[in-house]
């Protein structure tokens, strides 16, 4: 029941979110070519989000360290995940064919539900402040997003380098 009343009041733009954010998440499960300056882009915009996020909640301390500890982990995930991989350059100047993962879809179908579940309780609370256990992971989840758009992007864009010299 509890879900049904925050999903039932949603804004119209959050659902025109979800679904344009879903479908450009879904055109990385197959190859494609991605632009490094939009590549380095995406982790920026998620950095900011997480500072904006996190300094408004206060324990700055404490969230910031739980913030680097997800960004160790969302880091490492992506090490994993995309040092291995294959790549070759992509057919336009400034463009890297990547293989498509899983990955992405993956971790925005966590990351988005669980973001708006703590924006919701910080908007129904009367004094709009989260708990103590919301900050921390809202810093966790928000660390390990940066941290894994991050190293996913600076691997990519290392690779792209190499093979732009190798050319």
């Amino acid at each position: 029941i509890i879900m049904l009343e925050i999903v039932s009041g949603t804004p119209i733009w959050v659902m025109v979110l979800l679904i344009s954010a879903t479908g450009y998440c879904l055109t990385f499960c197959f190859k494609k070519d991605v632009s490094i300056k939009l590549l380095l882009l995406i982790p920026l915009c998620f950095m900011i989000f997480s500072f904006v996020s996190l300094l408004q909640q206060g324990d700055i301390l404490i969230s910031s360290l739980t913030w680097l500890m997800g960004c160790v982990i969302g880091g490492t995930t992506a090490t994993r995940i995309f040092a291995s991989r294959p790549y070759s350059l992509g057919r336009k100047q400034g463009t890297i064919t990547v293989p498509g993962t899983y990955s992405i879809i993956v971790i925005f179908l966590l990351y988005f539900p669980l973001r708006y579940y703590i924006g919701y309780q910080q908007a129904t609370v009367s004094d709009h402040h989260l708990s103590g256990a919301l900050i921390m992971l809202l810093a966790v989840s928000s660390g390990f997003v940066v941290g894994f758009f991050s190293l996913r992007a600076y691997i990519i864009y290392l690779r792209y380098k190499q093979l732009a010299i190798a050319n």
